[in-house]
Parts: structure tokens; C-alpha cells; sequence
């Protein structure tokens, strides 16, 4: 099997782990009884884990990806950097919302002697670390795929209707966070990643089909 068809496949595989991730995500709040809380943990830990899984994935796919398309002009390894670096903030992300503040939350439901109000300043003090860390990953996340596009563009190392459309969407996302018009809530998070995932799910395809060397190992 190429190097290409490994990375686009990675490509694939991380993307729809995340749209799966999404599709799960528990969205209820207000006030839930203990025996609702235990069970919105363990809901919001499966989907989360299959998110850090498939972000694991979806980065050796990029990594792939920058090196098929590595050129003179150094852009697609400025994309790869950039979007390493938006990984981990969404390796923060989901792991302050599927295990800290669900872990939070059980403690709230058990605690009746203490003002519900400080348990509140608490998680939402917490969800705030959460918005900040998906502003970081949407907005890197961005900003990478265009670098790759451009790269594409100046290359033709991608189709040219998929580097365009990857530059569209992405300068559509960063105004969007940036004006706040997009809240990176559970439904704001869930059309960002959908959005990119078109993305990554189409270059997954090219590289699966382009013909290039095979692995040395």
C-alpha cells in the first residue's frame, strides 16, 4: 500500500470518527438527577474518547498529506505545524468536556450543602477553558487547510475545485468565530468540524487514488 493511500485512508477514518463523535455528543443541561449526570459522564466520555482517537488519526493523515504535497515554497509544512499545534488545543477541549466537567458535574449532583451557585461559577469558569481551546483548534485548523490549499493551488498538488472550496471555507469559519456569529457550543462545534471533515474526506479520496511511491517499511 502507497504512503498516499495510508494517509488518504487516515484522512477518512479521522474524519468520520469525529462527525461520529458529534452525532453522539450529549447536548442536555439544566438540572439532571444524579442518576442523569452518571449517565451524561459516561455518554460525553465515549464520545469524547472516540474524538481523541480520531484526532490521533486525522494528524497521521495530515502528516501524511504534508509530505505528499511538500514543496519548495514550505507552505504545507507551515500547514502541518499549525495544525499540530491545533490538535492539542482540541485534545484540551475534549478532554475538559468528556471527563473534567462531567467529573464536576457528579460532584455538584452529591454536594447539597454547598451554594449551587459556586458549583456553577466553577463549571462555567472550566467551559470557558473549553470555548477558548475550540476557538484555537477552529481557527488553526483553518488557517492549515488553507496553507495546504494555496500550496495545492500554486502546485497542483490537489484538485483545483477542492483547494478552492478548502480556501472558501476556511476564511468563511475564522470570520464567523472572529465577528461571533459562530458560538463553538456542541451545535457550533459539530458544523466547523462537519465542514472541515468535507474537506479532509475529499482530499482522504485524491490521495487513495493518486499514484505515488510505496512505503519503505
Amino acid at each position: 500500500m502507497t504512503d498516499n493511500r495510508k494517509a488518504g485512508i487516515a484522512l477518512i477514518a479521522g474524519s468520520l470518527g469525529g462527525i461520529l463523535t458529534m452525532a453522539i455528543h450529549p447536548t442536555g443541561g439544566g438540572q439532571l438527577a444524579p442518576k442523569q449526570v452518571a449517565h451524561l459522564a459516561v455518554v460525553s466520555a465515549v464520545a469524547h474518547s472516540i474524538a481523541l482517537i480520531s484526532v490521533v488519526v486525522l494528524f497521521l493523515g495530515a502528516c501524511g498529506l504534508a509530505r505528499s504535497k511538500a514543496t519548495a515554497d514550505r507552505l504545507s509544512f507551515a500547514a502541518i505545524v499549525t495544525f499540530g499545534f491545533a490538535c492539542v488545543a482540541i485534545f484540551i477541549a475534549a478532554t475538559v468536556s468528556g471527563f473534567i466537567i462531567p467529573d464536576i458535574m457528579k460532584l455538584m449532583a452529591r454536594d447539597t450543602s454547598t451554594d449551587p451557585h459556586a458549583w456553577q461559577i466553577v463549571v462555567s469558569g472550566i467551559f470557558q477553558i473549553n470555548q477558548a481551546m475550540s476557538r484555537i483548534y477552529s481557527v488553526g485548523a483553518s488557517l492549515a487547510i488553507i496553507l495546504w490549499s494555496i500550496s495545492s493551488l500554486r502546485s497542483s498538488g490537489l484538485s483545483r475545485s477542492v483547494a478552492i472550496f478548502g480556501c472558501l471555507i476556511s476564511v468563511l469559519i475564522i470570520a464567523a468565530i472572529g465577528s461571533g456569529h459562530l458560538r463553538l457550543n456542541v451545535h457550533g462545534m459539530a458544523a466547523v468540524w462537519v465542514t472541515q471533515a468535507i474537506w479532509f474526506l475529499l482530499v482522504g479520496s485524491q490521495l487513495c487514488f493518486h499514484p505515488a511511491r510505496r512505503a519503505s517499511v
